[in-house]
C-alpha cells in the first residue's frame, strides 16, 4: 500500500506511540503491586519486544529516505510497482510525503512551466546559412503525467518536443530571407514556429497514446506556452549589407522629409504673397487722391506741433502735401515773418502752415 502521509497524520501516531509507552509503565507497576509472577512474565516478553522494535527502528532509519519519498511543491510523482504491474497510471502522487515500499520506486516530476533553449542550424531562401537560439516554454500535464513517464520517460522534452522544434524551424525559415529573419518578420516567424511545433507534437502524441486505452487517446501529454527567438546570427557580410541598407533607409526617409519642408515652405509663401496681393488690390480701390491729400495735411500740422524736433515748411510737394524739411543739423532758424533783421523770433507767434508762403 502506497499513500501520502501528511503532517497531521504523522503528528497522530507520535501522540499514540507516546500515549500507548505512558499507559504500559502504568499497568507494569499496577502487576508489580497486586499480580508479581504476571509483572516478571509482562516484564520479560516487554524486553524482547523492545529489542525487536529497537532493531525494525534501526532498520526503518536505514530505510527512511526509500520508504519516505518527500515531493516537493511544484511536483508530482509516478510510482513503478514492482510486484503490482508496473508504472500506477491511475493518478499520480502529489505534494507531500508519499509511503512506498523499499521494493518500488517513485519518480519525481516537475508540474510548473520550464523553459529550455536550443541551438538550430538552418538554411533560408537564398541558400544561407544561420544560426538561430530558440527558447520553448512547457510543462507536462498533470492528471497525464504517469502515461508520459510510461510512454516517454523522464527525457520526454529531447524526445518529443525539441526534434519537433528543431524541423519546424528549419521548415519555416526556408521560406524567409536572412534580412526579414533577422529583422522584421521575427514576430510573425516565432507565431508560426509555435503553431506548427504544436501541431507536430500532438500527432506524436495521438501516435504514441495508441498504444494505450483508447480513452486516452486525443489528450495532451505535454502543453507548449510560448517559442521565443531570442538570438539569430547571420554572416558577417550580409549583417553589414543589412546595416548599410537601413542607414541608407534613414537617411532617405531624412531628404524626403527636407523635401516635404521645402514644398510647404513654398507653398505658404504663395499664399502669403497672394493675401499680400489681395490686400493692395482692396486697399488700393477704396482710397482717393483727395483723401491721401488730407492725411498727409494732418500730419505735416502734427508733426509742426512737436517739441521734439524744429521742422520749416517750404512750399508745397510734388503731390500738393506741405514740403517738411528738419533743421536740426545747425542751419539757421528764420523767423516766421521772413525778416533777417528780426532780433526775437521766438516773440513771434507761431503760424500755422496755411499762413506760410512760398516766395
Amino acid at each position: 500500500m502506497n499513500i501520502n502521509i501528511s503532517g497531521d497524520f504523522a503528528l497522530l501516531v507520535a501522540g499514540g506511540l507516546i500515549l500507548a509507552l505512558i499507559l504500559s509503565n502504568l499497568l507494569m507497576r499496577v502487576l508489580k503491586r497486586y499480580k508479581p509472577k504476571w509483572h516478571k512474565r509482562i516484564l520479560s516478553w516487554r524486553f524482547r519486544a523492545g529489542v525487536t522494535l529497537l532493531i525494525l527502528l534501526f532498520i526503518a532509519v536505514a530505510l527512511v529516505k526509500v520508504i519516505f519519498i518527500k515531493v516537493d511543491s511544484g511536483q508530482v510523482g509516478v510510482l513503478w510497482k514492482r510486484l503490482g504491474g508496473g508504472t500506477f497510471v491511475e493518478h499520480p502522487f502529489y505534494e507531500g510525503t508519499v509511503l512506498v515500499y523499499p521494493w518500488d520506486t517513485l519518480t519525481i516530476y516537475s508540474s510548473r512551466f520550464q523553459t529550455a533553449t536550443t541551438e538550430i542550424h538552418a538554411i533560408t531562401s537564398e541558400g544561407l546559412r544561420i544560426k538561430m537560439e530558440i527558447t520553448v516554454r512547457y510543462r507536462p500535464v498533470v492528471e497525464h503525467i504517469p502515461y508520459l513517464h510510461k510512454l516517454v520517460g523522464t527525457d520526454y522534452l529531447d524526445e518529443i518536443v525539441l526534434p519537433e522544434v528543431a524541423s519546424a524551424v528549419r521548415m519555416i525559415v526556408s521560406d524567409y530571407t536572412a534580412e526579414e529573419v533577422y529583422a522584421h518578420q521575427r514576430l510573425k516567424i516565432q507565431d508560426q514556429l509555435l503553431s506548427t511545433v504544436l501541431r507536430e507534437v500532438q500527432l506524436q502524441e495521438k501516435s504514441i497514446l495508441k498504444q494505450e486505452k483508447s480513452e486516452m487517446q486525443g489528450h495532451n501529454l505535454v502543453n507548449l506556452d510560448d517559442m521565443l527567438i531570442r538570438q539569430v546570427d547571420i554572416p558577417e557580410g550580409v549583417h553589414s549589407a543589412i546595416v548599410a541598407k537601413v542607414n541608407q533607409m534613414h537617411l532617405y526617409q531624412e531628404y524626403k522629409m527636407r523635401l516635404d519642408v521645402a514644398e510647404k515652405e513654398a507653398e505658404r509663401k504663395k499664399v502669403e504673397a497672394q493675401g499680400i496681393a489681395d490686400f493692395q488690390e482692396t486697399v488700393s480701390g477704396g482710397i482717393s487722391e483727395t483723401y491721401l491729400r488730407w492725411r498727409g495735411i494732418e500730419a505735416t500740422i502734427e508733426l509742426a506741433k512737436s517739441n521734439n524736433a524744429k521742422v520749416v515748411v517750404i512750399g508745397s510737394g510734388k503731390d500738393g502735401l506741405p514740403l517738411i524739411l528738419n533743421t536740426e543739423g545747425g542751419a539757421p532758424t528764420l523767423p516766421a515773418s521772413g525778416n533777417p533783421n528780426a532780433t526775437d523770433p521766438q516773440s513771434q507767434e507761431p503760424q500755422t502752415p496755411n499762413a506760410i508762403k512760398s516766395k
